[in-house]
């Protein structure tokens, strides 16, 4: 529920044609050359915040990626910690 939330606030819920064709393009293209799934923390970031960031990071090599994935990851876990503690 938490990151459905985070992407409707990045309103990627409310894409363009346009806009989902390259998501959709990206994440295939991304799954296939590093066999695993786009991560990106969405908090505070619009969807063209994370095309942009998709577009780039996309470019990285696979020690790169998988380095900038685990950051992500600890973003993500650092965000949801913070919400959960301050409730």
């Amino acid at each position: 529920s938490e990151s459905i939330s985070e992407q409707a606030s990045a309103k990627l819920n409310q894409c363009s044609y346009d806009e989902y064709e390259e998501f959709k393009k990206l994440n295939l293209e991304y799954k296939k050359k590093f066999n695993f799934p786009f991560i990106i923390a969405v908090k505070g970031k619009n969807k063209n915040d994370i095309l942009n960031d998709f577009r780039k990071r996309i470019q990285n090599d696979l020690s790169s990626e998988f380095d900038e994935a685990k950051k992500q990851v600890m973003k993500i876990a650092s965000f949801r910690y913070k919400d959960i503690t301050s409730n």
